[in-house]
């Protein structure tokens, strides 16, 4: 299922992977690994997350991360996969945290930050697609593209795309990745003036009865509504 806000990271496994590595391994000042690209996504991602709320400088050196992440994919050839996999959680990250409808009540994400979290998204999902170590984080792909597409009003595509989620989990057995999906359908199509109040209501009973996670899932569907609704009348 799509991560409630940031891609898992053990920031003791990370850190202690990059000085290993310097420890073992003299590099040049510019000799970026993937080991401390993910390192640096970790410690941006935290200390973003822990309070320093300047969403403008987030995304800026954000986005410069990623671009240095993808071209060092590009220069290295017998490290092109590790390279765009350390990409993938910067990607993600923009992507998750300049989307809107985690919360109802938080301080607006301007247009321009909106539009680089959307570009994040689709590079996302095209990263995970060639590049993802597992269906699952291919499932998140496509979460976090159809929901900045919900955010965008692009509701056909926001639900082909959580279509396309739901295929992937459904076909690899992961039935509650795939009932998650189900319901971001129901929330686009409800966006786009369909009266699917009943079907996502069934699928909000089934996450609600797994437990765990199930009911976090199961709320967030009414943030969402809360907040894309709410826009479209703003």
């Amino acid at each position: 299922m799509p991560p409630k806000r940031l891609l898992a990271v053990s920031a003791a496994a990370t850190l202690a992977a990059g000085a290993a590595q310097d420890d073992t391994q003299p590099r040049g000042l510019l000799d970026a690994t993937p080991e401390d690209l993910r390192t640096a996504n970790y410690v941006l991602s935290k200390a973003f997350e822990r309070g320093a709320k300047d969403m403008d400088a987030y995304v800026l050196v954000t986005r410069l991360l990623l671009q240095h992440a993808l071209d060092l994919a590009d220069q290295s050839a017998d490290r092109t996969l590790d390279y765009q996999r350390a990409a993938l959680p910067i990607s993600y990250n923009l992507a998750a945290n300049t989307w809107p409808g985690w919360d109802a009540e938080a301080p607006p994400i301007s247009d321009r930050n909106r539009r680089f979290g959307l570009e994040a998204a689709r590079l996302d999902a095209e990263l995970a697609a060639e590049a993802a170590p597992t269906v699952q984080r291919r499932v998140n792909g496509q979460w976090i593209l159809g929901a900045h597409l919900i955010a965008a009003g692009a509701y056909d595509a926001a639900a082909t795309a959580f279509e396309t989620a739901r295929d992937l989990a459904a076909d690899a057995g992961l039935e509650p990745a795939a009932t998650v999906a189900q319901g971001w359908i129901h929330v686009a199509n409800t966006l786009n003036g369909r009266d699917e109040t009943d079907a996502l209501a069934a699928v909000e009973q089934r996450l609600a009865a797994q437990g765990g996670d199930g009911p976090f899932y199961a709320a967030q569907y009414a943030t969402a509504l809360q907040v894309f609704e709410r826009a479209t009348t703003d």
